[in-house]
């Protein structure tokens, strides 16, 4: 890279400095695919001749992408940054500190989980590959949940894998994204309720839930995503009306070490 290539670029925001550009070039290799998961980026050495920048430009450029999360830096003999790819558990923490640091109450964060989940729901219905790609993964989850019906914290679990299925099969990217983050956020604050012996619904009770979650999966199978958005959101009120009332106007919480409140 000449010194005629290392003159700042500029953006809408302004100059981009050198060592924001070689964070770019080192985030797309990343981002691209070209680094997987635990790789090690070049040596230092490597990169100083390949992108003719300063130890300085370099350390600041690695230093950028440790506060993205997108590579740690070891030191010694062993030294060297290692690659994260990113993952949708990253999206849901950020998206948690920030709702937490806003004092966002459950009942808000439950209110887009309603809104947004009947959307996966239908667009699972119409997937004309859902006999094969979609349908098989909500029966697994559903009958795990109906042979844990017994036990209120195990039923639980398999009540979350069901939802999480239908966000995770669900054929859209962005959706998967955005609404995988918030299913985990709402799993997270799951725990804490079932502390409260009024949150262990009755057998029935979780009985009529399977049944309510069969029903949905008989709409997806059918192809009548009407159905399927219409059901889920029906299903999602009930139980999240019930959830609210145990759990209060208490905050999302994703970290609390003193006090054990859920982590993501």
């Amino acid at each position: 890279m000449s010194s005629t290539q290392r003159t700042p670029a500029t953006s809408a925001l302004g100059p981009v400095s050198v060592v924001e550009s070689l964070a770019g070039v080192l985030r797309r290799h990343i981002l691209s695919g070209q680094l997987a998961d635990g790789d090690l980026l070049p040596k230092q050495d490597e990169l100083l001749a390949r992108y003719d920048v300063g130890r300085t430009t370099l350390r600041q450029a690695l230093r950028i992408l440790e506060n993205e999360g997108l590579v740690t830096v070891r030191r010694g003999r062993v030294g060297g940054a290692v690659v994260h790819v990113p993952e949708a558990a990253d999206a849901a923490r950020t998206i948690g500190l920030v709702l937490q640091s806003r004092a966002v109450p459950l009942d808000d964060l439950g209110m887009a989980r309603r809104r947004l989940e009947p959307v996966c729901a239908a667009l699972c219905a119409e997937r004309e590959d859902r006999a094969t790609t979609v349908v098989p993964h909500l029966e697994a989850a559903l009958e795990g949940a109906e042979a844990e019906s017994g036990d209120p914290a195990a039923f639980l679990r398999g009540n979350t894998r069901f939802h999480e299925a239908i966000v995770a099969n669900c054929g859209n990217e962005t959706m998967r994204v955005l609404l995988g983050s918030i299913e985990s956020l709402w799993s997270a604050q799951e725990p804490d309720w079932t502390e409260d012996s009024a949150f262990a619904a009755g057998h029935e009770d979780r009985l009529a839930a399977v049944r309510g979650h069969r029903a949905i999966v008989r709409c997806i199978a059918e192809g009548d995503d009407a159905g399927a958005y219409y059901l889920t959101s029906r299903h999602l009120e009930a139980a999240q009306a019930y959830a609210v009332k145990v759990a209060g106007d208490r905050p999302v919480q994703i970290l609390d070490p003193v006090h054990g409140h859920p982590r993501i």
